[in-house]
């Protein structure tokens, strides 16, 4: 039974205790950890990104970009907390390029500070990082498929009539 003031903070209370349920059986089925704070999705970009310097053609602007796609939660969690987040991207890369591997935002520093998260207990479900990361590249994957069966196809659709002779200046 959840009690509250209003419908949204019994929503909100509803939402808490279960994401705290779910959080719980997926521990129970894999306890694996990885460290939280956008420090896993650098290290990934980082790591990705290496894998693409070492192929050749075309290929490696794709990888590129996916690895730049895995900027997305960094970006977004230095957004949200009103830093510049092109500077918390490069700090974290610095400190990634230097074998910090654990190192992520300070959402509680000055400017765009960073911190090793692990030492705080900064942490994400090592499954719902794996997850999110499978369908979002099954996503994007879709949308290129189904884009390129467009651009393959003859558009449809009637002849277009011919008027003979209609500009004749005869």
């Amino acid at each position: 039974m959840i009690r509250g003031s209003t419908d949204n903070i019994m929503d909100d209370v509803e939402r808490a205790i279960d994401d705290g349920v779910n959080t719980f059986k997926v521990l129970s089925k894999d306890s694996r950890l990885v460290p939280g704070a956008g420090a896993t999705e650098i290290e990934l970009a980082k790591q990705v990104t290496t894998y693409g310097e070492t192929c050749p053609g075309l290929e490696q602007y794709a990888i590129k970009k996916f690895a730049e796609s895995l900027e997305a939660i960094p970006r977004s969690l230095a957004e949200n907390a009103g830093v510049k987040a092109t500077e918390v991207i490069s700090r974290l890369y610095a400190a990634h390029q230097q074998g910090n591997k654990n190192i992520g935002f300070d959402i509680e520093g000055e400017g765009p500070a960073t911190k090793d998260v692990v030492e705080v207990g900064i942490q994400d479900l090592y499954l719902t990082k794996y997850w999110a990361i499978k369908f979002a590249t099954t996503a994007a994957c879709t949308v290129l498929k189904v884009d390129q069966i467009i651009m393959a196809k003859q558009a449809g659709g009637p002849k277009p009539k011919e008027n003979k002779g209609w500009d004749d200046d005869d």
